[in-house]
């Protein structure tokens, strides 16, 4: 089957605000959905408090359903755009539920944390979007405490790269095996399905 070469996007951060408006309007229903497949893996790990950080937060979408989910939990939302987070601060204080959310401007190569400052680390749709996918996985291993956790999701590239400007700058599972051989994360697992690439913590086996 056809597979297009990667091409990167050439502006992967929101800065137009009614561009941002209109995506987060576009994925609030199919981020309740995403959500759940974050919670339930998270659950599985037993997860019911602790300090998470949702990586490319956006609008923060993803951020206030995952706490919604598990109100045990204080939830920081990293990401470059400031109308993205200009939305997502709207829509926390629009939520009925009271979260513990709060956002942060920065990078996902080099993120605005101290060492070992998070217990779990989640992320949607933002690895094809960064420049050195490296850097962000050897970030991530970083910030997670010793027995952190987490969980990355992202569009896996196929032939819908002659769509979709988005699948068309993913990467494959191979291709993710690399970059994660690459880095300093440890204990990764890679799963796929026809649209999705998943990065799980791998469960440790203890001696």
């Amino acid at each position: 089957m056809f597979m297009p070469n990667r091409r990167p996007l050439e502006h992967g951060v929101f800065e137009d605000m009614e561009i941002a408006r209109k995506y987060d309007k576009e994925v609030r229903i199919w981020t309740r959905y995403v959500s759940k497949s974050f919670v339930s893996v998270a659950r599985r790990w037993g997860t019911t408090s602790g300090t998470v950080l949702d990586v490319g937060t956006g609008t923060g979408r993803l951020a206030i359903e995952f706490a919604s989910g598990i109100p045990g939990v204080e939830l920081v939302g990293l990401d470059l755009s400031d109308v993205a987070l200009e939305i997502a601060r709207e829509n926390v204080q629009e939520s009925r539920a009271s979260l513990r959310v709060s956002f942060e401007k920065g990078d996902a190569e080099n993120m605005p944390f101290e060492d070992n400052a998070f217990d779990l680390v989640i992320s949607n749709n933002t690895l094809h979007l960064v420049e050195n996918p490296v850097s962000m996985f050897d970030e991530i291993q970083r910030v997670l405490k010793p027995q952190g956790k987490f969980c990355i999701s992202d569009f896996r590239r196929s032939w819908l790269g002659i769509l979709t400007e988005h699948f068309r700058a993913a990467y494959t599972r191979r291709e993710v095996n690399d970059l994660l051989s690459q880095s300093k994360l440890q204990n990764w697992k890679v799963k796929d399905s026809f649209f999705w690439l998943s990065i799980f913590s791998e469960r440790r086996h203890h001696t």
